[in-house]
């Protein structure tokens, strides 16, 4: 797994269950954009609201951009996946014991879930911290993914087979049956954002050299919020 934002961290925790798996992180485990961002998780978790009417909400203020089955999944899996957070130690904030909801944007109904007010992001990326050293991860941090390494099999199919790292002891070569790139944008491309240092694209670039096709590359968020 590249990268320990909320994707990858996830990706660890969930995979360690039946794979052994090494995280690779360029910088240390935390910092990710996920650790700065303060706007909270848009889910259904009221009996008042559907996840049909969410997915109607982000189709119609994604202005006819969205893919329909992406937005699918993340509106109709969201709520488990607050659960998952809960379950991981993310305390979001409550309301008489219940989860507190806010109204924002373009939703139509209350749906908004922050943790420690403005610190959503950073509360789950130390929760999904915590919870991925508690794991038989593999963790490699100050480690900076080159390239993912990609060779023909018997039939000659190309297919990955790791990727190559640089740490403090030089260039490796680690060997993987599946690779999974969760290492954030690339903000630090332009002369204006508040992404951290971090967000320069390499995993997006590394992926693209090892044949991956990219899709909406020019949509980026200057602030991780």
């Amino acid at each position: 797994v590249i990268g320990s934002g909320i994707a990858g961290l996830i990706a660890a925790v969930e995979a360690s269950r039946t794979h052994e798996v090494t995280l690779v992180t360029k910088s240390n485990l935390a910092e990710s954009n996920t650790h700065y961002a303060q706007g909270g998780i848009a889910a259904v978790v009221s009996t008042e609201d559907t996840a049909t009417e969410h997915i109607s909400d982000t189709m119609e203020a994604g202005a006819g951009l969205c893919w329909l089955p992406a937005v699918d999944v993340l509106c109709s899996e969201g709520p488990d996946r607050i659960n998952d957070l809960i379950a991981w130690g993310v305390e979001f904030d409550r309301t008489g014991g219940k989860l507190a909801m806010g109204l924002e944007a373009a939703h139509s109904r209350p749906r908004i879930l922050h943790a420690g007010g403005d610190r959503t992001g950073a509360d789950i990326s130390d929760a999904l911290v915590e919870t991925v050293r508690h794991t038989a991860t593999e963790i490699r941090e100050h480690t900076f993914a080159t390239e993912i390494v990609v060779e023909p099999d018997a039939r000659g199919t190309k297919r990955v087979t790791g990727v190559t790292v640089i740490d403090h002891n030089g260039s490796h070569f680690l060997p993987a049956d599946a690779v999974i790139i969760a290492s954030g944008g690339a903000g630090q491309l332009y002369r204006h954002t508040t992404n951290p240092v971090v967000a320069t694209g390499d995993g997006v670039a590394a992926a693209f050299r090892a044949g991956a096709i990219l899709a909406d590359v020019e949509f980026y968020q200057f602030h991780p919020t």
